[in-house]
């Protein structure tokens, strides 16, 4: 008995020889990758988490930073309307619209917007263009009452891009003209208008 006490003490001594203390844990015993590797994992997972909205604003148009900040600043609290079921089938095999266009409205190669706003229970229709020292200006081109469909707010109109080139009638003039530059149509029923920048003001054209 006396000979089995004694061997115990060198047992357990040698247990706790057997692994390092944790302060003596070195670099090598710790295995990660290159220190950029370990940096983009990090990354990766933060963005795989959460989605962000780039423009930081609901809802997201496909728009400009610059664009989205003058918005904001010409109509407070604007946000997407809902379109009526007339203006959504307005389309047809257009590639662009009925809530928003891209094209160039002052014949300078920059691509301009138009698109359609709520503010309040109103749809706003704006024109957003960039002129040659690459500052955004904004035209309203028309304003309106939603229409208010058993408590819902929907928008009647519908936007298409009217094409350089296209042949329309000057509201004014009455007379056959061709666009010099990318133009903005709004239809609303069965009646459209197309606007048209000229010398710094937006004109109107019938299409018939």
């Amino acid at each position: 008995m006396k000979k089995i006490i004694q061997v115990l003490p060198v047992v357990l001594l040698l247990a706790g020889s057997c692994g390092p203390k944790n302060e003596e844990v070195t670099d090598e015993q710790i295995e990660t990758g290159p220190p950029q590797e370990v940096l983009d994992s990090i990354a990766n997972a933060e963005k795989d988490a959460v989605k962000t909205d780039e423009n930081n604003i609901s809802p997201t148009f496909p728009l400009p930073q610059p664009v989205i900040a003058l918005l904001s600043e010409k109509y407070p609290g604007w946000e997407e309307p809902e379109l009526a079921p007339a203006a959504k089938t307005k389309v047809g095999n257009e590639e662009q619209g009925p809530m928003m266009v891209r094209g160039n409205f002052n014949n300078d190669t920059l691509q301009d917007y138009a698109l359609q706003l709520q503010q309040g229970k109103e749809v706003v229709i704006v024109a957003i263009v960039q002129d040659a020292t690459q500052n955004w200006n904004t035209y309203e081109l028309q304003r309106d009452t939603l229409y208010n469909e058993r408590g819902k707010l929907l928008s009647p109109y519908a936007l298409l891009l009217a094409q350089a080139g296209t042949e329309l009638r000057n509201a004014e003039t009455g007379k056959e003209t061709e666009l010099p530059n990318d133009g903005v149509t709004i239809t609303i029923n069965n009646r459209s208008t197309t606007y048209v920048l000229n010398n710094g003001k937006f004109q109107e054209f019938n299409a018939d």
